[in-house]
């Protein structure tokens, strides 16, 4: 079970100690039974959720449930397993039958009569036979409703509840073709029915059966290929996404026109129903911290609570738009954030934090990978894209975005304003005078202290007040039942070989003990890898035998510190444009010249390269720096987001402990002396 909600019945250890939650009182308090006595208490719901951020509280699950307690081990159990650890045939089996049970989701236990339970298997069966197709469903009943209902729920809305359990069968649900006869399968079925003309399933299937007939005549009678049927041809077809099938037939614009919805949509009446996330450059031009020289305009990434208005989290930095953005941003939403009062110098709390139920995202490259839509789904999160060009569907975001600029970022000096009709001959460059972590205070104050306690007009009440009105009756946010399986979720994944010498990613090793007997059991077979663009420093290797993921160290331990893969890939880059090979050293090398470089380019006033100077040092300085004696109190910030997933800062004082994150402009070395040139002469 990936996410959970504190309900009366749920079994958690919290401080060397079983609990179970017995009731849920007013004001967010929880009654609590310590397990083997009758000793009974009230505590925060709060508090249990800050724990089980912080690692300390555990989510067991029931007595007598046939599972056993997650293992005392570091790698994560079972619950870590993503969708792409599954066959597709057996994820899209899951799909179906979400979508089966979606409509009876809503329904309170007593209306979910049988009478209802078989109008619904009748309206799939109907379905399934105006398709003329093979269905994913090729079984249906009012049964299978109910036990997918009681999965579903069951497991807090996870879409792995939902994949059949074909390890405790024998072959069925699984292929009896030959590796050749599905190669020929593959070679003819996409090519041939995704064409415009009208292609039946029976061509296709000839085609098929011809070309096997014609690789038959070369093969001896003992070693001859099986034809096969219609109905798997006719399966295979059905699997295809249905969209594409749709643009490849019909055309992309009526494809756009099938899958767009129309008309006023319904409003979420609850919390979390319905977030919207999107990122944009900001209308302003930040500072230096140490020179006070531009820098440029960052990338603000951010997520709306629609049924409250109230902003769910954000990312701020000078990382363009990208998966790491996004995963910054959610992690941030995720988690509670208690520190908006005594870093940030805010009035009130940020209230909101907990897994959303549907994620409204645009179509841009880093929301259309699979790595973003199996966290979702595993999570319990309904991943909806808008279609092309069309603002409106987020709209509530895009209005946040326009609220910020008036009513913030054009306020502010160095302000670039919406349009140069707007700015005129106001100098943004001259009046510039903020910085990152300023913008990041000022921010933070603008939203919890006024658009999340200013009267809304479209929400027709305040925000933080419509918040608390839905925990005060009874509203919980679902969190995730691991707070480590979040960071495994939300990392990007690629297939290595386990070797003696460990895994390889990125020329960078990776290897501990627990990779041994995992690299004896795979066989030369290679393995699931996970990874964070942010932190090279580990990575997380998939073992299929005990379902859980292996966090695995870099050798290379002190290179790899906060590394992120951008700067990585910089570095390496710059090593093979000067040598054919590349080893430790002379990544070390090569990272303390670019670094040198970095620190002649504080002279420069050019915005791009001074932009790509404060990537490369971080956006953020760390906790361990912003902590100085010397800072003003803004200093104190910590990150924006979970520190997990944000490395620290560059150490000017011991160049040889460096630990940095994002990458510089390997295109400035083009224009640039070699990385053994002076300090007098920094690249342009």
């Amino acid at each position: 079970m990936s996410t959970h909600v504190f309900t009366p019945g749920t079994y958690f250890a919290w401080q060397s100690t079983t609990y179970v939650i017995h009731r849920l009182l007013p004001e967010q308090q929880v009654v609590i039974e310590q397990c083997g006595n009758t000793v009974v208490t009230s505590v925060p719901l709060v508090l249990l959720v800050q724990a089980l951020f912080d690692g300390t509280l555990h989510v067991l699950p029931p007595p007598h449930s046939g599972r056993e307690a997650a293992p005392a081990h570091p790698a994560i159990n079972g619950a870590g397993r993503g969708l792409d650890d599954y066959s597709v045939e057996l994820v899209q089996i899951a799909r179906a039958r979400l979508d089966a049970i979606r409509p009876l989701l809503d329904l309170a236990p007593r209306t979910r009569t049988r009478a209802l339970m078989y109008e619904r298997v009748r309206e799939v069966q109907a379905a399934q036979s105006a398709n003329h197709n093979a269905t994913l469903l090729t079984a249906i009943s009012v049964s299978s409703l109910y036990r997918w209902l009681a999965d579903y729920r069951r497991a807090g809305k996870d879409l792995r509840a939902l994949i059949p359990a074909t390890h405790q069968r024998g072959g069925k649900g699984r292929s009896r073709l030959t590796a050749e006869v599905e190669a020929v399968i593959d070679r003819i079925l996409r090519p041939r029915y995704l064409v415009r003309e009208a292609v039946t399933i029976d061509d296709v299937w000839h085609e098929i059966v011809a070309s096997i007939a014609d690789e038959n005549q070369t093969r001896a009678p003992s070693n001859q290929l099986t034809v096969p049927s219609r109905t798997t041809v006719a399966r295979r077809i059905e699997h295809l996404d249905l969209r594409e099938r749709v643009a490849a037939r019909q055309g992309s614009r009526s494809a756009r026109q099938a899958f767009a919805h129309h008309g006023q949509r319904s409003e979420p009446t609850l919390p979390l129903e319905r977030v919207e996330l999107d990122h944009t450059r900001v209308d302003l031009i930040v500072v230096d911290e140490q020179d006070h020289l531009p820098l440029g305009r960052p990338t603000l990434t951010y997520c709306l609570d629609i049924a409250t208005r109230y902003p769910l989290g954000l990312y701020l930095g000078f990382e363009p738009p990208s998966y790491l953005a996004v995963m910054e941003c959610l992690a941030h939403a995720i988690r509670p954030k208690p520190s908006s009062r005594d870093v940030y110098g805010a009035d009130h709390d940020w209230q909101v934090y907990g897994l959303p139920t549907t994620l409204v995202v645009d179509n841009g490259k880093e929301f259309t990978g699979h790595d973003l839509q199996d966290a979702c789904d595993v999570l319990g999160v309904r991943l909806v894209h808008s279609p092309v060009q069309t603002p409106q569907f987020k709209a509530g975001i895009e209005r946040l975005f326009g609220t910020m600029n008036t009513r913030l970022f054009h306020t502010l000096p160095g302000t670039t304003f919406g349009s140069v009709v707007q700015r005129g001959d106001y100098d943004s460059l001259e009046q510039a005078c903020i910085s990152l972590r300023e913008l990041q205070q000022l921010v933070t104050i603008f939203v919890v202290d006024i658009y999340a306690e200013q009267f809304h007009r479209g929400l027709n009440g305040v925000p933080a007040r419509c918040w608390e009105q839905a925990v005060h009756a009874g509203f919980v946010p679902r969190v995730p039942a691991c707070a480590d399986e979040v960071l495994v979720l939300l990392g990007r994944s690629v297939e290595r070989v386990i070797q003696a010498y460990g895994v390889e990613f990125e020329s960078l090793r990776y290897n501990c003990a627990a990779l041994a007997p995992l690299r004896q059991r795979l066989a030369g077979k290679p393995v699931k890898v996970k990874y964070h663009p942010a932190d090279l420093s580990r990575v997380y290797v998939y073992d299929p035998f005990e379902q859980q993921y292996l966090p695995i160290p870099a050798l290379a331990e002190a290179y790899t510190q906060g590394l992120s893969l951008w700067k990585h890939r910089v570095i390496r880059r710059t090593v093979l444009d000067e040598q054919q090979s590349v080893d430790l050293a002379a990544l070390g090398q090569a990272k303390r010249k670019l670094q040198e470089i970095v620190a002649g380019a504080r002279t420069q006033k050019r915005l791009r390269t001074r932009a790509a100077k404060a990537r490369w040092e971080g956006e953020v300085p760390s906790q361990s720096d912003i902590r100085s004696a010397d800072s003003p109190p803004l200093a104190s910030a910590p990150l924006v987001g979970p520190p997990v997933f944000l490395p620290e800062l560059v150490n000017d004082r011991t160049p040889d402990e460096w630990s940095i994150t994002y990458p510089t402009l390997l295109s400035r070395r083009r224009q640039s002396p070699p990385l053994g040139g002076t300090d007098d002469a920094p690249p342009s």
